[in-house]
C-alpha cells in the first residue's frame, strides 16, 4: 500500500508517528515516575504515620508510668493505708484512681508478689501475682514500664476476660491454626516501687491498659492521622478502626502470613501494598516489643490505594490531552516543514515529465520556474548577452553540475562506494581462490603425508627385514658353526668375520634411527645436529657440502623451532640429491637469543618455481612453507631454471616459543 504513496505523504505520515511514538514513551515513563514518586510520598508519608502511631503507643506507656509513679511518691494516705492495712480505704482509693485516669487495671502488691488490694477484685487479696511470669518482671524494685501479654487467670481475676476475648474469623491468606478463639491480652503495663519514709520497701503498684477492643487509641490515631489503625495480638486484630461489611470492627480477623512472616518471625517493619478485607492499601507494619525484646504483636497503619489510583488516571487523562493536542500542533508543523523539502523534488519530477514530452527549454529550479522565467527575473545570468563585461557570477548563479546538489553528492558517493565494493570483491574473491587452492594442497598434503608415513614404515620394515634380519640370521648360524667347530683357529676366523657383520648391522640400525630423530638434536642441539646430518649425508653423495654458522653453537632454543628448522634442512638437502644435479651445497645457520636464520643454496640446475607452486605433486616445498608458519617463520625460495636454488628461512622472536 505504501508503494502508491509518494514520497512526502511517506515522510509525513513517518514524522506524525514518531512525534506520537515519543510523545506517548515519554507520557508512559512520565506517568510511571509521578506515580512512584506519589507511591513512595505514600510510603513516606506512612512511615512518618507509622511513627507517630508508635510516639503515641509509647506516651500512653509514659504517662501510666508517671501517674503510677506520682501516687506512690505524693500520696502520704496511700502509703498509710498500705502501712496499716486499710484494706477497704485503700480499695476506694485505688478504685477512684483507676476511674481517673482510664486504666484498666490497677493492683498492689507486697514486695513479695502477694497481692494486697486490686481495684478491679476486691477478693484477690493474698494471692500471688507471680503465676504470672510476665507480670512478674514488673517487680523489681525499679520503675519499670513495657507492653505485655496477660493471661488468662490474671485477665479472669481482674474482670477483664470478657474485654480481652476475641473469637478468631479465618481468612485466606493468614496462617493455619486449630485455635478459634484468644482468651489472653495486651496491655500497655507499669509499675514503681513504693517505700515508706525509711526509704523501706512496703509494696508495689502495677498498672496498665488493656489494648484489646481499645477503640479509644485506634480512633484517636485514625482521627488524627487520617489512617486505618490496628493493633495485633500476634496475627490477631484485637483493636482496630477498620470495619467489616455490616460495619463492625474486623476484631478477630488475622494478617496474612506474608506479613507474619516479616514482622512477626523477623522482627523487621514492613512497608507495601496490601489487600486488607474488602480492597488495596498502602500499609506500614511494625513489631510489638515486650520488655524481653520478644515479638508479641503488630501496630499496623494504612491508607486505601484507591485515591492514588484516581491520581495516577487523573494525570494520565491530563497527559492524553496534552499529548493529542501537542500531536495536532506537531503535524501542522510537519505538514508545511516537508512540504517545503519535497516541493523541489515535485519541481525535479515535473521538469522531467516536460522533458519527457518534448519542451527541451524547460530546466529544474528550486522555485519551479523554467529556464525563460529565471532569465526574466535574472538579467545577468549566465547566457544573457546584457550581462556586463568583467562582472563576476554571484554564488547563486554556480553551475548545478559543478555545485551538485545533495541528491547528486548522493549518487557520486554510491558510485565510489561500488568501486571500492567492486575491487574488494575482486580482491576477495582473489584470496578466496588462493584460501581454497591452499586449502586443496593441505589436504593433499595431509593425505600424503599419511602414504608417506605408511610408506616410511615400510620401508624401514623391509630394511629391518632384508638387511638386519639377514644379518642376525648369518650371525645365528655362524654362532651355531663356531659350536661344532674343533679347531680354534677357525673359531677365531669365524668370529672375526662376524664381528664385521655385527659392525655393519648396528651402522645400519643407527642411519636408521638417525634418519628416524637425531639424537643429537636432543642432546646437543640444533647445530651439533645439522652437522651431523651433513656428515653422513657426505659419505654418501656425489657433491660438496659447506657447513658454516655464526653463534649457534652454544644457543639452544625451544624444540618446536629446532625440530622446524632441522627437517627444513633435511628436506631441503633431500630435494638437491634428488632434482638439483648439484656440485656443491652449502649451508649457513645464523642464530642469536631473539631471531635464527637458515640458507640453503646450490649450484644445481635451478627450475620454475612459479609452475612448481602449481603442481600438486610438488608437496616438498609446500610442506616447508607449512613447517615455517607453524611457528612464526617465513621461507623464501630465490630459483630459476640453470641459476641454481636459494632456500632462505627466518623466524623472529623465537623467545615466545621457548618453554
Amino acid at each position: 500500500m505504501l508503494k502508491n504513496i509518494n514520497i512526502w505523504k511517506k515522510i509525513f505520515i513517518g514524522f506524525v508517528i514518531i512525534a506520537a511514538a515519543l510523545l506517548l514513551i515519554t507520557g508512559r515513563v512520565t506517568i510511571k515516575q509521578s506515580y512512584n514518586n506519589v507511591k513512595q510520598q505514600a510510603e513516606l508519608t506512612l512511615n512518618n504515620n507509622l511513627n507517630s502511631a508508635n510516639r503515641q503507643l509509647n506516651r500512653r506507656l509514659d504517662n501510666i508510668l508517671f501517674i503510677l509513679n506520682f501516687l506512690s511518691k505524693s500520696h502520704d494516705i496511700f502509703k498509710d493505708r498500705i502501712i496499716n492495712h486499710d484494706l477497704d480505704s485503700l480499695h476506694e482509693f485505688i478504685i477512684k484512681f483507676k476511674k481517673k485516669y482510664g486504666l484498666s487495671f490497677v493492683v498492689i502488691t507486697d514486695p513479695s508478689g502477694k497481692i494486697i488490694s486490686s481495684a478491679n477484685n476486691t477478693h484477690s487479696y493474698g494471692e500471688k501475682l507471680s503465676e504470672d511470669k510476665s507480670l512478674l518482671l514488673f517487680l523489681n524494685g525499679k520503675q519499670l514500664k513495657g507492653i505485655t501479654v496477660l493471661n488468662e487467670n490474671f485477665l479472669i481475676r481482674e474482670n477483664l476476660s470478657e474485654q480481652a476475648y476475641v473469637k478468631i474469623m479465618p481468612t485466606s491468606e493468614a496462617r493455619s491454626y486449630e485455635i478459634t478463639e484468644e482468651r489472653r491480652g495486651i496491655a500497655l503495663t507499669a509499675s514503681v516501687p513504693v517505700y515508706n519514709d525509711n526509704n523501706e520497701l512496703i509494696a508495689f503498684l502495677l498498672g496498665g491498659e488493656l489494648l484489646n477492643r481499645h477503640t479509644a487509641f485506634v480512633d484517636e490515631v485514625t482521627e488524627a492521622l487520617q489512617v486505618s489503625t490496628t493493633i495485633f495480638l500476634d496475627d490477631l486484630r484485637i483493636a482496630t478502626s477498620s470495619r467489616l461489611d455490616n460495619g463492625d470492627r474486623a476484631i478477630g480477623t488475622r494478617v496474612s502470613e506474608k506479613i507474619a512472616n516479616i514482622v512477626l518471625d523477623r522482627g523487621e517493619r514492613y512497608l507495601g501494598r496490601e489487600f486488607i478485607l474488602d480492597q488495596w492499601y498502602l500499609t506500614a507494619y511494625d513489631p510489638i516489643f515486650n520488655i524481653n525484646n520478644d515479638v508479641i504483636g503488630i501496630l499496623y497503619v494504612g491508607i486505601p490505594e484507591e485515591p492514588f489510583i484516581q491520581m495516577r488516571n487523573d494525570a494520565m487523562n491530563s497527559f492524553i490531552s496534552a499529548a493529542v493536542h501537542s500531536i495536532m500542533i506537531a503535524t501542522l508543523l510537519a505538514f508545511f516543514i516537508i512540504r517545503s523539502i519535497t516541493n523541489p523534488l515535485h519541481n525535479l519530477i515535473d521538469t522531467m515529465q516536460k522533458v519527457e514530452h518534448g519542451d527541451l527549454s524547460h530546466r529544474y529550479s528550486p522555485k519551479g520556474k523554467n529556464r525563460r522565467e529565471e532569465k526574466e527575473e535574472n538579467p545577468f545570468s549566465e547566457n544573457s548577452p546584457a550581462k556586463p563585461n568583467n562582472t563576476k557570477l554571484l554564488p547563486a548563479f554556480k553551475s548545478r553540475d559543478q555545485r551538485g546538489d545533495e541528491i547528486q553528492q548522493l549518487g557520486s558517493f554510491f558510485n565510489k562506494m561500488m568501486d571500492s565494493l567492486q575491487a574488494n570483491w575482486q580482491k576477495n574473491q582473489e584470496l578466496k581462490a588462493q584460501l581454497e587452492e591452499k586449502e586443496r594442497m593441505r589436504l593433499y598434503l595431509l593425505q600424503k603425508i599419511i602414504t608417506t608415513q605408511e610408506e616410511e614404515r615400510k620401508r624401514i620394515s623391509r630394511e629391518l627385514h632384508d638387511e638386519t634380519g639377514q644379518s642376525l640370521t648369518a650371525l645365528i648360524l655362524g654362532l651355531r658353526r663356531i659350536q661344532e667347530a674343533d679347531d680354534i683357529n677357525e673359531v677365531r676366523k669365524l668370529a672375526g668375520d662376524f664381528r664385521e657383520i655385527v659392525h655393519k648391522t648396528l651402522e645400519e640400525i643407527q642411519w636408521l634411527s638417525f634418519e628416524l630423530r637425531p639424537s643429537a638434536l636432543d642432546d646437543l642441539g640444533l647445530y651439533a645436529a645439522i652437522n651431523r646430518y651433513i656428515k653422513e649425508l657426505s659419505r654418501y653423495s656425489d657433491f660438496n657440502i659447506e657447513y658454516e654458522q655464526q653463534k649457534c653453537k652454544d644457543i639452544r632454543m625451544n624444540s618446536a623451532v629446532e625440530t622446524t628448522v632441522y627437517r627444513i634442512v633435511q628436506e631441503a638437502l633431500t630435494n638437491v640429491i634428488r632434482h638439483a644435479e648439484a656440485q656443491n651445497v652449502r649451508v649457513s645457520l645464523k642464530c642469536d637469543h631473539n631471531n635464527i636464520e637458515a640458507i640453503i643454496e646450490d649450484d644445481g640446475k635451478g627450475f620454475d618455481y612459479t609452475i612448481l607452486q602449481k603442481d600438486q605433486h610438488a608437496l616438498g616445498l609446500f610442506g616447508m612453507t607449512e613447517r615455517a608458519s607453524l611457528v612464526g617463520g617465513k621461507l623464501v625460495i630465490d630459483t630459476a631454471p640453470g641459476k641454481g636454488t636459494r632456500i632462505t628461512l627466518s623466524i623472529p622472536e623465537v623467545t615466545k616459543f621457548n618453554n
